[in-house]
């Protein structure tokens, strides 16, 4: 497991990246690239970009995470984390 000392940089790093006009699918897939978890990808969105924990929960059900009928979509996680990524 991942600890917060070892997420912060990485929500750090990613909070200074210029995400504007990237999508909440091209930010997720630079985490996947690490090999994140859902949960730690939970972490590492609020800490990054202050999701609101029920957003970053929901997020973490994007289908390249969480398999089955509740998986998110590449568009519904676009809409979800729209508010906070088009800052």
């Amino acid at each position: 497991m991942f600890t917060p000392s070892l997420l912060d940089p990485a929500a750090e790093e990613l909070r200074l990246a210029d995400v504007v006009g990237r999508g909440a699918t091209e930010v997720a897939r630079t985490l996947l690239g690490e090999r994140f978890s859902s949960v730690t990808f939970m972490y590492v969105l609020m800490r990054a970009f202050e999701v609101e924990y029920t957003a970053a929960r929901d997020a973490s059900r994007w289908h390249e995470f969480h398999g089955g009928p509740r998986a998110l979509s590449d568009a519904e996680l676009e809409k979800l984390l729209a508010p906070w990524l088009d800052r």
